[in-house]
């Protein structure tokens, strides 16, 4: 009989590998993020030519799309215009901002991987915190309500996913 404890106990130890995928998809989105913070930090701003250049194609999409039609999308693309913009103005507070975020995250999910609840609850504070923190740098108005309400519904869902493995996660 206390053979089977200890097989019950060792099996409820084990990390469930739902748990498993879930770090590695968050490694996989962080660590890009990261590496993108970091090449982003190297490379700089970017120069008034190069935001020209950028404003002016993207004049032309706006143009065409309410050429045909598509008047929603076209203000969509203005806003992320703006947006860009407002980062750019704001680079380096963004880029560091970002990257502690994500080293956040990356604590995060490194604690729930070895089992601490905390590191649960670090990842919502990093979920919520990667949103929200476009508006220390954009302007409100800049901020495309598309963007908030699909980065709320992906971060919903993988604090749900995570959730699901609370249980195991003991310490």
């Amino acid at each position: 009989m206390s053979e089977e404890t200890e097989l019950m106990e060792n099996e409820n130890k084990r990390r469930p590998g739902f748990l498993t995928t879930l770090c590695v998809l968050s490694f996989i989105s962080i660590g890009l993020g990261i590496l993108s913070g970091l090449f982003n930090l190297i490379a700089g701003p970017s120069t008034e030519d190069q935001m020209l250049d950028q404003r002016v194609e993207l004049t032309k999409s706006v143009s065409q799309l309410k050429n045909t039609g598509m008047h929603s999308l076209a203000d969509l693309m203005d806003k992320i215009q703006l947006m860009s913009e407002d980062i750019n103005n704001n680079f380096y507070l963004a880029s560091f901002l970002n990257l502690v975020i994500l080293l956040a995250g990356l604590f995060g999910v490194i604690k729930m991987l070895k089992g601490y609840k905390v590191g649960f609850h670090i990842y919502i504070l990093y979920c919520l915190l990667s949103i929200g923190s476009m508006y220390a740098y954009v302007a409100a108005a800049h901020i495309p309500t598309l963007v908030i309400v699909v980065n709320l519904l992906i971060s919903g869902l993988f604090i749900l996913l995570y959730s699901r493995n609370l249980k195991w996660m003991t310490k």
